[in-house]
């Protein structure tokens, strides 16, 4: 591959990694003002784009730590740690703050209005203001969000703020 594309991929991979470790961290350490999270998604796809981009021009270079005990046992080692954290670990014992965000999901805007000390008829206006339309107060939160083409963590951040 040319030299341009090798000049290219390096400071890449590096401008997405600090993007995407400083959001990281934030959003691990429940950090997340303004556009952070959205910001960390993006930048990862940046980073993995600029990685192929790295790997294809650096290919004999890395086809050689393949050939190395070291390079096989790092690598294989990632994919054993990738594959694993698609089985769903602990889901049965989550912390108390998950559950209470999927109980909310599950509830209806009525049970959710006793929640946020608002009638449901300021409830309805207030989503209304943000574009959110409810067809029945009695629809849960996750409803709400599904026939508006919305995430269920905007809709909480509309009814929360």
């Amino acid at each position: 591959m040319n030299t341009t594309a090798r000049n290219f991929a390096t400071p890449l991979i590096a401008a997405a990694f600090i993007v995407s470790a400083s959001t990281g961290l934030m959003i691990f350490f429940d950090f997340e003002p303004g556009i952070v999270e959205p910001v960390h998604e993006w930048m990862s796809w940046v980073l993995v784009g600029g990685a192929v981009l790295h790997l294809i021009a650096n290919w004999k270079a890395f086809t050689g730590y393949l050939s190395k005990k070291t390079g096989i046992m790092l690598i294989g080692t990632a994919v054993v740690i990738a594959l694993l954290s698609l089985y769903p670990w602990g889901e049965e014992e989550e912390d108390g703050r998950k559950k209470a965000v999927k109980s909310l999901e599950k509830a209806s805007l009525v049970t959710v209005s006793g929640v946020v000390d608002t009638g449901v008829d300021q409830l309805l206006t207030k989503l209304s203001r943000n574009g959110i339309t409810v067809r029945n107060s009695e629809d849960s939160l996750e409803e709400i969000a599904e026939q508006n083409n919305i995430d269920e963590k905007a809709l909480f951040g509309v009814i929360f703020e």
